[in-house]
């Protein structure tokens, strides 16, 4: 057991706002860098919401989503699990103390090294959605245990996974539980994952009855291991998300579900996307004439190379709040607006012609829920180097976190 260190965490006062807070962080600061800041206390709640509204379900945080080790300790202090994609993710989860059952090595199509590591540490759970994957598998590592991944689309994403990865669920499926037979591999379980983020809440449904349904197949086809449905990620996690529009419907289709099949997910947006704030500096400002109109270009020192990725996919358009005012002066008049980023090239654009209050060179500009997909694709594009991550906590959450360390710590010594 690795002893929880958070010294890279600042605490603050319970009554200060996260603008508040943001705002000390900047001032503290030197330079013009873009900066995220990390609510550890939005985690730890999050948390917390899960397993009060879906007891039954056992969350593998989806490490590629955002990869900050800080994430990664606070939840593994609490007892979280971890879906993995690669070697590199399941030696940074592992190196916080995460024991390998508390992994899933869920990327359907792994390098023949990574399975290798993973049997070196001793992950074993880990999905394929085809029959190659199995043979492969085989070789590197036969003790294994499988999850086959079936494909279960949700009708409303922007990121449809099933174009990549899973099988087909009546076809496919039992041609892959038959071929865990005759390669002689422990068939585990199934999983699916209807795509990030999810808007149907009931397509997930829909993968929990088809899960049920191979697994009895399975087990009368002679998989008497099965005993495991993984309903994957997509869960959204901005600030006024409501978790009880998924949760109802999920606990209502776990009800038909025997007792002794274990249940899990795969949440990743879900606890991260909240948590970060980021915050970028007005560097320039270009004043144009458009129609006898004022129009204002401003160039921000955070961009779609940066936190922005989902700007240049043309899949947001996030409005920043005013955090600082380099002037005295107030106007709530909002022009026509372009909001470029700090490279050269002209994708780096996070608004185009939106309405925007006046900026000013100097201010700081405030984008909340960027907690997910952001930072862990930046690149140094233009010798520009992704937003540092500053974590912080209030004071309650503070002493909540670590009085539920010393629990966890004091209930192994019982068991032990």
């Amino acid at each position: 057991m690795i002893e929880l260190k958070l010294d890279e965490v600042k605490i603050f006062d319970d009554d200060l706002s996260e603008f508040e807070i943001l705002r000390k962080v900047i001032d503290e600061k030197e330079g013009e860098e873009p900066i995220h800041m990390l609510d550890v206390g939005d985690i730890i709640r999050k948390h917390q919401l899960w397993m009060e509204k879906m007891p039954r379900v056992v969350p593998y945080y989806a490490v590629k989503c955002n990869p900050d080790s800080t994430v990664i300790k606070v939840l593994a202090a609490l007892g979280g699990h971890f879906d993995c994609a690669s070697k590199q993710e399941i030696i940074q989860t592992m190196s916080q103390g995460v024991s390998a059952d508390r992994i899933i090595y869920a990327n359907p199509m792994k390098f023949s090294s990574h399975i290798e590591y993973a049997r070196k540490v001793g992950v074993a759970m880990m999905t394929a959605d085809c029959e190659d994957e199995l043979k492969k598998i085989k070789d590197v590592y036969p003790d294994a245990k499988i999850v086959i991944r079936i494909r279960c689309d949700t009708e409303v994403t922007t990121a449809c996974l099933g174009e990549k990865f899973g099988c087909d669920p009546s076809s496919d499926a039992v041609q892959l539980i038959k071929a865990t037979l005759d390669l002689g591999l422990t068939l585990h379980g199934f999983s699916f994952h209807v795509g990030s983020p999810c808007g149907e809440p009931m397509a997930i449904c829909r993968g929990i009855l088809w899960c049920k349904n191979l697994i009895d197949t399975a087990k009368a086809m002679g998989c008497r291991d099965v005993s495991l449905i993984d309903i994957g990620g997509g869960i959204p996690g901005e600030r006024n998300f409501i978790l009880d529009e998924f949760s109802e419907l999920i606990n209502d289709a776990l009800e038909n579900i025997d007792s002794s099949i274990e249940i899990i997910s795969e949440p990743g947006r879900y606890y991260v996307t909240s948590a970060f704030t980021s915050a970028a500096y007005v560097f320039g400002k270009k004043t144009l004439m458009k129609e006898n109109q004022k129009t204002f270009m401003y160039y921000v020192s955070d961009g779609v190379y940066g936190s922005f990725i989902e700007e240049l996919l043309h899949i947001k358009a996030r409005h920043p709040v005013r955090l600082t005012n380099s002037t005295s002066i107030t106007n709530d008049e909002k022009y026509l607006s372009t909001v470029w980023g700090p490279t050269c090239d002209s994708y780096d654009v996070l608004l185009k012609n939106h309405m925007l209050p006046e900026f000013n060179v100097g201010d700081w500009l405030a984008w909340s829920d960027i907690g997910s997909y952001s930072t862990c694709l930046s690149t140094e594009f233009n010798g520009f180097q992704a937003p540092k991550i500053h974590p912080i906590i209030r004071r309650k959450d503070w002493n909540y976190l670590w009085a539920e360390v010393k629990n966890r710590q004091q209930l192994k010594k019982e068991i032990i």
